[in-house]
């Protein structure tokens, strides 16, 4: 079994390494480390990822950033999840990789992280209310468009449950938190995924303070 220790808790982005972790049924270390109280900054976590940003894996000697990687990873070492044939195809991979690209820079990185950077964050980054506003109604935009062909009872890619789901239900839960009003087939698909058992204990593994061992 290997010694996997995951860094981060209390956002999105380390909310997706917890539910796939839940996932594949994986026992590790919760180390609770919040963004932006310090703990990124220190010598010991500095040298562990240079960038001072959560999540990160170590997974025996490999050490990896960036919640979609570790994502990626994961699945790659584990095989507790199944792919379906069309998961395996050529068309599929190329499906997978165009919503992968999607999510991560359309919608949560163009989009929710504008509003979350000068709204929430204002403080830090200014206020910019314009931009907000044009990023709100960009998330909607784009989200009707690019996400279109799915049954909102199942998942994202194909038949079986995937990363895909985990990106998008992240997205859709912060956008949710924003109080941005989802169209109705992704509030169905929402509520349909906040249903699993993984997704409940990944909710509760990451919140700050709850460093533990993740029994085995």
């Amino acid at each position: 079994m290997p010694e996997i220790t995951l860094w981060g808790t209390g956002t999105s982005r380390t909310f997706r390494v917890h539910w796939l972790l839940a996932e594949l049924d994986l026992p590790y270390s919760n180390r609770a480390m919040n963004p932006r109280t310090g703990e990124t900054l220190t010598e010991s976590f500095t040298a562990l990822n240079p960038k001072q940003k959560i999540p990160v894996l170590t997974y025996d000697q490999a050490v990896i950033s960036e919640s979609f990687a570790i994502l990626r990873f994961l699945r790659r070492q584990c095989e507790a999840l199944p792919l379906s044939d069309y998961q395996k195809s050529l068309e599929g991979q190329t499906r997978f990789d165009e919503l992968s690209s999607f999510i991560l820079m359309e919608l949560d990185a163009t989009s929710l992280y504008i509003v979350r950077r000068h709204q929430d964050l204002s403080k830090i980054y200014g206020e910019a209310p314009n931009a907000v506003a044009s990023a709100r109604a960009y998330f909607l935009r784009l989200l009707n468009s690019g996400i279109s062909d799915f049954d909102p009872t199942r998942f994202v890619w194909g038949e079986l449950f995937s990363e895909l789901d985990i990106l998008l239900v992240s997205t859709l839960d912060w956008a949710d938190a924003m109080e941005i009003p989802l169209p109705a087939a992704f509030q169905q698909y929402l509520e349909y995924q906040r249903q699993r058992p993984a997704y409940l204990a990944a909710k509760q593994a990451n919140r700050p303070n709850q460093s533990q061992k993740r029994p085995s």
